[in-house]
């Protein structure tokens, strides 16, 4: 705890501190979610002496982010991130086997509904390899267009549509084309790869355990963070933490690890036209979940066994547990998660909308279904994509660098500013790459 010397040239910051002891932390986190605390794991691991706090927005349920557990009919459901890839996912495996949290694999098995009977002609990895040597023979040509754009004029228009059907998945359509046919990771669509299920409820238990609770604050808003150092005395590198709820924080070093949206609200000049954050854009993504009768049930082991990729606003419908009847009945993206998100309140007549669509989706003989119960996860920004790159830098990598140091004393962690959006392993090589002894330990962290 430290008392201030009053300032006379300056302002009720002063008066604040003459007046009110306050705890001076080395660093704060703002997010909780799977990039602040793996910031937090890696600070007490490296340093253990180092003060630190995470704040977190919302309530206690919602620290870890995107990566969570609910229990819907006495099943595990995801909330946001789902499986692991054991061939790309190194630093997720690492952390599980460093806390002790068990996971299991499987192969990979990709369905479609039989009402998509091109999928052996429409294969989604050789179509990449395509694109790939299209683009590989001029990328200066297409350096403005996103993906979609470029894709089309390869592929036609047709052809893409069709590509976007069956890929499952359109929250590449707008992105960079090299970041879309080399870090997207879009050999997903094809079946055969060891998939990891991992229990994110118990991960993010461990995590906050080895951390401390007492260190990391729930319903904290954080609405500014201003750095302040100028105007106190004796403190060279001083950051102003305001939350919505009233609270004021003192540290000499932040990192933000939010999504776009709350990057664009904290970090000093980031919504300005020109800012480097103005070429990162969210985008929404649903998880819907139904209860099914046991007939009900019975039937959809038939037309849905597997992961199962489907034409219309569903996408993708994966069995969850068979045996209990539950299922994950739409995985969507953009404007199918947009157009779906009106219609997720458990009531008799959004039920009977899904059996509806579910009906349609696979071709099953209408009035065959009947749901008893809906839960949903809607992310207004479930991931990111960064647009065509543009402006003074040579390359995503010296793009991300900056990104990630928006100033002195200050860092930007999650896999929105990572080489491999979307995925819990991007946000965990975000921290990695930037957070190490040096910065941590060093009172006013400058690169220059």
């Amino acid at each position: 705890m430290q008392n201030k010397k009053l300032n006379p040239k300056n302002n009720y910051i002063n008066q604040y501190i003459i007046m009110s002891p306050i705890q001076i932390y080395d660093i704060i986190i703002v997010g909780s979610g799977i990039a602040g605390l793996y910031s937090a794991y890696n600070i007490k691991k490296t340093s253990p002496k180092t003060k630190f706090l995470v704040l977190e927005k919302y309530r206690k349920k919602w620290i870890g982010g995107r990566t969570n557990n609910e229990t819907f009919h006495g099943t595990q459901i995801v909330t946001g991130a789902g499986i692991g890839r054991e061939d790309t996912n190194p630093l997720l495996i690492k952390l599980l086997h460093q806390l002790h949290v068990p996971y299991k694999k499987s192969i990979s098995i990709m369905d479609y509904s039989k009402l998509l009977p091109n999928h052996f002609e429409i294969d989604i990895v050789k179509i990449i390899d395509h694109l790939k040597k299209e683009y590989n023979k001029n990328p200066d040509k297409y350096k403005k267009l996103t993906f979609k754009e470029f894709a089309i004029r390869i592929l036609g228009d047709q052809n893409y549509r069709l590509f976007a059907i069956y890929a499952g998945y359109t929250d590449y359509e707008n992105a960079d084309i090299y970041e879309t046919l080399y870090n997207y990771g879009m050999d997903d669509n094809q079946g055969g790869w060891t998939k990891i299920y991992i229990p994110w409820k118990e991960l993010i238990h461990k995590l906050c355990l080895f951390i401390d609770y007492t260190r990391i604050k729930h319903s904290n808003n954080v609405v500014s963070i201003t750095n302040v150092n100028k105007e106190i005395i004796g403190q060279p590198c001083l950051f102003e933490i305001k939350t919505k709820e009233g609270n004021l924080y003192y540290c000499n070093k932040v990192i933000v690890a939010t999504t776009i949206s709350g990057i664009k609200q904290l970090v000093p000049c980031a919504s300005k036209p020109n800012s480097i954050y103005q070429q990162i854009h969210g985008q929404p993504f649903l998880r819907l979940y139904a209860k099914f009768d046991k007939k009900s049930s019975k039937i959809m082991e038939t037309y849905a066994p597997h992961y199962t990729i489907v034409p219309g606003p569903l996408q993708k419908i994966i069995p969850i547990s068979s045996e209990k009847g539950v299922y994950m009945i739409a995985y969507s993206d953009n404007s199918n998660a947009e157009i779906l998100k009106n219609y997720l309140e458990n009531t008799l007549k959004n039920r009977r909308l899904y059996e509806e669509l579910i009906e349609k989706s696979l071709g099953i003989p209408s009035n065959s279904l009947k749901i008893l119960d809906l839960k949903d996860f809607y992310w207004s920004i479930g991931t990111h994509y960064y647009e065509p790159l543009y402006g003074p830098y040579k390359n995503r990598r010296e793009f991300i660098h900056e990104a990630q140091h928006p100033m002195d004393g200050m860092l930007v962690v999650g896999e929105v500013v990572s080489n491999y959006q979307g995925w819990c392993e991007g946000a965990l090589e975000s921290v990695r790459d930037v957070l190490d002894k040096k910065w941590i330990e060093t009172l006013c962290f400058s690169e220059k």
